[in-house]
C-alpha cells in the first residue's frame, strides 16, 4: 500500500531565502525618517532583488505576503469529520469541505489585509500606488508602487515578506511536424522481440474492436478505450487546465466546454473560462499549447475519427495564464479563480470548481515554495493537482534532482514522459524532490503526441512532459466517474498502485526517480475501484 501524502507542497525562484521576522509598529513616514529598527525590518522582509528593480524604475510590481496563513489541510480535515458525523452523501461532503476551505481563506484574508488595504487606498490617492490586487488563496496582495510605499508596507506587523513578481516562461515543447506516425513507428520499434510484437498486436486488435475506433496510439497505450467500453468516459467530471488558453470552437473540444448548453449556446462563460492575461470573454488560444494539452485530456470529435483524449466524456473549463510568458501574480490569480469561479456580479462559486486541474508548466529545480499554498488549497478543496515533471533546458540539463517546481512539491502529483516503447524520454526531468520524495510519481506517453491545435485541426509530433501530464489528468476523470467519492489522496494511491512498473539500466527497481511507479494503466486503475 502506498502511503498517502500529507498535504504540503512548491514552484520557482529564490523565494525561500527570505525568512521571517521581528514585529514592530507600522511606520508611515518618508524614507528619510525610517528608524534603524525600521530599516532592519525592511531588510529582513524585502527581497534584495526588489532594490535592483527600484533602481531601474520608479514603480515596481511586487507581492506582499501576510503572516496569517490558513492551514487548509486542518480546515479540510475538520470539515470532512463534520460531514461524516452529519452522514451526508459523498458529493455533498466534498462540496461542504470545499466551501468551508474557501470561506476560511476569504475570512482570513479580509481580516488580516484590512490595515494593509487602508494604507494602499490612501497611497492610491497620493500617487504612491498605481494599482493593487488582493488574493485570498495565499493571503497576499500584488502591489505596483514606489519604493517608499514598499518600505512602509514592510514595517506593518501583518506583513511576513515582500517578494518580486517574477516572470515565468511556459515549458517549451519540441514539435516535429514531419514525425513518423506513432502507429507505424510502434510497429518498427516493437518488432525486436516476440513479446513486444504480441503486445502490439493485442493493442491494435482491441483498438479496432472499439467504436469509435480511431484512438491515438498513446490513448490505446494506457488502455483508455477498454475503459470506455465499460461505459466510463469521464461523464459528469470537470477537467481544467492552467495554460495558454483553449480554442473552444475546435471540433474535438467545443461540445465539451462547460460554457455551452445542450443547444450549443454560450451561457455564463465567465464561470467556465477566465483569461488572467488579456481578459478575453470567450476561450481562445493563440499559442496552441493549451489546446493540445486539453485535447489529450478530454478531446474527441463527433464522428469518431479523432479519439485524442483519455476522458472524452468529461467537460472542461480553462484559465489562460501564459501568453506565452507570465508572472507570479497572474499564476496566483488563475489558481485562485479555479478554487471558486467568479460570476459577473463578483460572487464566488466554489461549487463550480473543477475536479481535476492539469498544469503543463513549471519553473526551475530545487526548493521554492511560492506556489505551495495554492497546491495545498486545491488539495484541501479536493481538486486533483497534476503537474508535468518538466523538460531539460540549457539551464537545467536534467539528471538527479532536476524535477521542476511546483511539480517537485509534496502536494503536486507529477508526471514524467515515456515514448511508444515505454522508455523514459531523454528530456523528462528526474527526482528525487527537495523533500526526498520519489519524483515524478507516474509516467505517461509524451513523445510524438497527436492532439488538437488552433484552427480546428490536429497535429502530431509534439514532445514534452506537457504532453504526458494530461493523460494523468484524464485518468483521474475516469476514476472520479467510476467512484465519485474518491479523495485526492485516494486518486493518487489508485493511479500509483495500478501503474505498470517501468525500469531500465539506470533505474533497476520500481518505484524510481525516472518513471515513478510506472506507466499509468487506465483499465487496471478503474477496475480496482469498481471492484
Amino acid at each position: 500500500m502506498i502511503k498517502s501524502k500529507n498535504i504540503k507542497k512548491t514552484l520557482s525562484v529564490s523565494f525561500t531565502a527570505i525568512l521571517a521576522f521581528s514585529l514592530i509598529s507600522p511606520v508611515y513616514g518618508d524614507a528619510s525618517t525610517t528608524t534603524a529598527a525600521g530599516a532592519s525590518t525592511i531588510s529582513a522582509k524585502v527581497s534584495a532583488k526588489l532594490n535592483q528593480q527600484f533602481s531601474e524604475s520608479e514603480y515596481v510590481t511586487y507581492l506582499v505576503k501576510l503572516k496569517d496563513q490558513v492551514d487548509t489541510e486542518s480546515v479540510a480535515k475538520h470539515a470532512f469529520q463534520k460531514a461524516s458525523s452529519d452522514q451526508i452523501s459523498p458529493a455533498a461532503a466534498k462540496l461542504s469541505v470545499r466551501t468551508t476551505v474557501v470561506n476560511s481563506l476569504i475570512d482570513t484574508a479580509e481580516k488580516s489585509q484590512q490595515p494593509v488595504e487602508e494604507y494602499l487606498k490612501k497611497e492610491v490617492n497620493n500617487g504612491g500606488v498605481k494599482k493593487y490586487k488582493s488574493y485570498f488563496i495565499v493571503n497576499a496582495l500584488a502591489v505596483t508602487s514606489t519604493k517608499e510605499v514598499l518600505d512602509n508596507l514592510a514595517t506593518l506587523p501583518e506583513v511576513d515578506k515582500i517578494l518580486p513578481d517574477e516572470t515565468r516562461e511556459l515549458q517549451k515543447v519540441e514539435i516535429y511536424k514531419d514525425a513518423q506516425p506513432a502507429a507505424e513507428q510502434a510497429a518498427v520499434d516493437t518488432a525486436a522481440t516476440e513479446e513486444n510484437a504480441q503486445k502490439s498486436v493485442e493493442e491494435s486488435v482491441y483498438k479496432d474492436a472499439v467504436t469509435p475506433s480511431r484512438a491515438e496510439w498513446n490513448i490505446s497505450k494506457i488502455k483508455a478505450p477498454q475503459v470506455w467500453a465499460k461505459g466510463i468516459d469521464g461523464k459528469g467530471v470537470v477537467v481544467a487546465n492552467l495554460d495558454t488558453g483553449v480554442e473552444y470552437t475546435h471540433p474535438a473540444l467545443k461540445r465539451k466546454w462547460r460554457g455551452l448548453n445542450a443547444s450549443g449556446q454560450v451561457v455564463n462563460p465567465e464561470l467556465s473560462w477566465y483569461d488572467a492575461v488579456n481578459g478575453a470573454s470567450l476561450p481562445t488560444d493563440s499559442n496552441g499549447h493549451g489546446t493540445h494539452t486539453m485535447g489529450t485530456s478530454v478531446g474527441s470529435d463527433s464522428n469518431g475519427t479523432n479519439e485524442i483524449g483519455v476522458a472524452p466524456g468529461a467537460k472542461w473549463i480553462a484559465v489562460r495564464v501564459f501568453n506565452p510568458s507570465t508572472t507570479d501574480s497572474i499564476l496566483l490569480d488563475g489558481g485562485q479563480w479555479l478554487l471558486a469561479p467568479v460570476d459577473k456580479n463578483g460572487k464566488k462559486h466554489p461549487e463550480l470548481a473543477p475536479d481535476v486541474v492539469n498544469n503543463s508548466w513549471g519553473g526551475g529545480p530545487g526548493l521554492d515554495e511560492w506556489y505551495r499554498p495554492v497546491t495545498k488549497a486545491w488539495r484541501a478543496a479536493q481538486i486533483f493537482p497534476e503537474f508535468s515533471a518538466g523538460n531539460t533546458t540549457l539551464s537545467n540539463p536534467g539528471g538527479p534532482g532536476s524535477v521542476a517546481n511546483p511539480a517537485n512539491l509534496p502536494e503536486a502529483y507529477a508526471t514524467g514522459a515515456t515514448d511508444v516503447n515505454n522508455k523514459l524520454a531523454s528530456f523528462s526531468l528526474r527526482g528525487p524532490s527537495p523533500y526526498g520524495e520519489v519524483k515524478p510519481e507516474i509516467s505517461a506517453p509524451g513523445v510524438n503526441i497527436r492532439s488538437s491545435v488552433p484552427g480546428g485541426v490536429y497535429e502530431g509530433g509534439w514532445n514534452g512532459t506537457s504532453m504526458a501530464g494530461p493523460h494523468t489528468a484524464g485518468l483521474a476523470a475516469l476514476l472520479l466517474q467510476a467512484k465519485p467519492s474518491l479523495t485526492v489522496d485516494q486518486l493518487e494511491d489508485v493511479i500509483s498502485k495500478t501503474a505498470t512498473p517501468l525500469t531500465d539500466s539506470q533505474y533497476r527497481t520500481s518505484p524510481n526517480n525516472g518513471y515513478g511507479y510506472g506507466l499509468i494503466d487506465a483499465l487496471a486503475a478503474v477496475n480496482s475501484v469498481l471492484n
